[in-house]
């Protein structure tokens, strides 16, 4: 058993623990708020965290730095809007290291379906001009494309880009998949994030000894696509690359494709019959303990799925021909070692890497703390449940005491702290720095006419409220040495969120921070077609609304969102039509988000903007500079160039779609009068369940009498 990995015990491994059942620990008197000393400033990945002093232990992307008169530093910080956008295509579309590889299938081998072989590598890829490469983990292209004249010549890109390879297929064309786990072996295979191996799937195994479950498995799951169980993808569906000495080489629900032939170690095999309707799809890994943090390190792929009925659309002008994908992602990136010693001191920079690494969180930092007079703990983010309420015997980790309580030295440390492992795995994790399409903060230079946009919201947990908006400037926003010269071309007019004359009446008037967006710089609206289930029955034209909440106390659901603009939680995909024909050229516009994370719960400290005020006490970030991130509103930038075209035809859509949704989708089972242009059906009335019932009571289209199911 030498051989295997040894799996690295977290500090509580080495602190006193208890493994008898435990009651919250609270004690009986509160005594007063301590004040705490500044922290000394020191990186030790291998000391336990402190949890409840001045610490955040929450690490945020690299910051601009200023000079004695307040300017910022050239060569320091995240400038916005410097990258173009990466766009399906060859490299020379957005220029070197940035590209959304397409892939090329294999039309030859399996006669009437596309193979790919599809590898998982190791690589690096800069993220952002202003950033070093990033270690990501990814897939791309193996075996060569068939050229349009039925010979196997394309040649894939000798390496992994983020986000690729995109495949394209069509409905009713299967698609065959060879997946080759080619990451590395033995301690190389370690994945560079923090990895909780209590977690089932992420530490040790069933078989007895000291072997874990090796962090290089691999699964290659298509969300949203219908096909056997044995292509599904799921958590126990993993391979590990051919070489690695482990007793869990596969998983025990691996099965290959039976017309297939063997794949071999390190391989399986994967079949997709596309037998349904076109949307955009992805690929991203499902390893059981795992997914969390490996989809996060970058194994994540594109998989647009078409069909007959809106290429017609596209081929009579209905839709738009140019048409782009937009994966939005939230990640935070490794700051330098000083201030990373000031918010993360734990972060273990040789097994998860220095500046312009990923940065996830891990540790737990308790938003209790029973021992203050608040009963709060200032830089908290998560509860832990023997703190906030009577488990009893439910707890399985109880406190264990904290080896840094020192009534006189430390104050703030109380006598006991949560009993959970360093590495911890979180609730939740919010990025302060989005990506689009693989870049952070992006601009893309459209004409002022209609495209199509495919958007994914690929983060872990941040929902999105997105929405187009006028910049504040139209003018550059940089100079040639690549200092600001007009922060406003990448900021939206925001106005404060009280009542004022001239406002829609659904605009917030509850005084948040930061304002809202003017809504007199509202820029197109988006023009929703199809979802991640594909296009809908009639196209829905999405209003400029900043999130609103519901404040009537006596409502059951108070302080849930009531209001929004295209708001997608993670997963969800939207199919939209932006029209920029009414933008002047020389117009700048930005892609703007304002949902609150979590949602609806809304915690300040991971809504960084622009005009924010710091959140140090709180373990949050300090202001946002202008035209620099970390900011989590301003995602993408429009710039418009070009002779403007003819309108888009909306009433021509609304004509076409409920046609082209006939045609793609199969009809209800339960009627909806939304789906009657599309079937030629007549409903009397909407049909309504209740969310407690058990039946559901409703008239088929063509029948009297009404029908109970189940």
């Amino acid at each position: 058993m030498a051989l295997f990995r040894m799996f690295r015990p977290g500090w509580t491994g080495r602190a006193a623990r208890s493994t008898s059942r435990h009651t919250p620990t609270v004690p009986a008197a509160r005594v007063a708020e301590p004040v705490p000393a500044p922290a000394p400033a020191s990186l030790d990945p291998a000391a336990l965290p402190r949890c409840f002093g001045t610490v955040p232990n929450h690490a945020h992307s690299p910051l601009p730095t200023l000079d004695a008169d307040g300017q910022v530093v050239p060569g320091t910080g995240i400038r916005k809007f410097v990258d173009p956008l990466p766009l399906p295509g060859p490299a020379a579309r957005t220029g070197g290291d940035r590209q959304l590889p397409v892939a090329a299938p294999d039309t030859t081998r399996y006669p009437g379906c596309d193979y790919y072989e599809i590898g998982l590598a190791e690589y690096t890829q800069r993220l952002h001009r202003d950033l070093p490469a990033t270690r990501l983990r990814g897939y791309r292209q193996l075996n060569l494309g068939t050229d349009p004249d039925g010979h196997n010549t394309v040649v894939a890109p000798e390496r992994p880009y983020h986000l690729g390879p995109m495949i394209i297929a069509r409905r009713g064309r299967p698609v065959r998949i060879t997946f080759i786990n080619q990451l590395p072996t033995g301690r190389a295979g370690e994945l560079f994030l923090p990895v909780d191996g209590t977690l089932d799937g992420a530490g040790g195994g069933p078989l007895d000894g000291p072997a874990p479950y090796p962090q290089n498995r691999a699964v290659l799951h298509l969300a949203g696509a219908q096909t056997g169980w044995i292509s599904a993808g799921n958590p126990w569906q993993w391979v590990t690359p051919a070489g690695e000495i482990t007793p869990y080489p596969t998983g025990p629900g691996l099965a290959h494709v039976p017309d297939m032939p063997p794949p071999g170690a390190g391989a399986t095999t994967l079949y997709f019959p596309n037998e349904q309707s076109g949307r955009l799809m992805w690929l991203h890994d499902n390893t059981l303990g795992l997914s969390r943090l490996t989809v996060y390190s970058g194994q994540l792929a594109l998989y647009l799925l078409t069909d007959p009925a809106e290429e017609r659309l596209v081929a009579d002008g209905v839709l738009p021909a140019d048409q782009f994908p937009l994966v939005i992602q939230d990640k935070t990136f490794v700051p330098d070692d000083a201030q990373l010693a000031a918010q993360d001191p734990t972060w273990d920079r040789d097994r998860w890497g220095a500046r312009g690494s990923l940065w996830h969180p891990h540790v737990y930092q308790p938003r209790q703390d029973p021992y203050r007079e608040s009963g709060r703990n200032p830089t908290g983010r998560w509860d832990y449940g023997p703190w906030t309420a009577e488990v009893g015997d439910a707890v399985a980790v109880g406190p264990v005491p904290n080896p840094h309580h020192d009534p006189v030295a430390a104050p703030e440390e109380p006598p006991q702290v949560p009993g959970l492992p360093h590495p911890s795995a979180v609730p939740a994790a919010y990025g302060d720095t989005p990506l689009v399409n693989g870049v952070a903060y992006p601009y893309l230079t459209v004409e002022p006419k209609a495209y199509r946009f495919r958007i994914l919201n690929a983060c872990a947990d941040r929902s999105l409220n997105l929405a187009i908006y006028r910049a504040r400037s139209d003018g550059p926003m940089w100079r040639p040495d690549g200092t600001l010269a007009d922060a406003g071309a990448g900021e939206v007019p925001m106005v404060e969120a009280v009542r004022a004359a001239g406002r829609p009446t659904d605009w917030p008037v509850d005084g948040r921070d930061g304002g809202v967006p003017d809504p007199a710089a509202a820029g197109p609206r988006m023009i929703q077609i199809g979802n991640e289930c594909g296009l809908l029955p009639a196209p829905v034209v999405v209003p400029h609304r900043p999130v609103g909440y519901r404040y009537d106390r006596r409502d059951p659901t108070v302080l849930n969102v009531d209001g929004h603009a295209l708001l997608l939680a993670p997963g969800e995909r939207a199919d939209v039509v932006v029209d920029f024909s009414t933008v002047p050229p020389g117009g700048t516009l930005i892609l703007h988000n304002d949902a609150p994370a979590p949602l609806p719960c809304f915690d300040p400290r991971y809504d960084q903007h622009t005009g924010a005020g710091g959140r140090r006490a709180e373990g949050g970030p300090p202001g946002t500079h202008p035209g620099y991130g970390p900011n989590t509103r301003t995602l993408l930038q429009f710039r418009v160039a070009g002779t403007p075209a003819a309108p888009y035809d909306l009433t021509r859509l609304a004509e076409r779609l409920p046609g082209a949704y006939a045609a793609s989708q199969r009809p209800p089972i339960v009627p909806q009068p939304e789906y009657d242009p599309a079937f030629a059906t007549r409903t009397g009335r909407r049909t309504v369940v209740p969310a407690h019932a058990v039946t559901a009571r409703f008239v088929p289209p063509g029948a009297t009498p009404p029908v109970t199911l189940p």
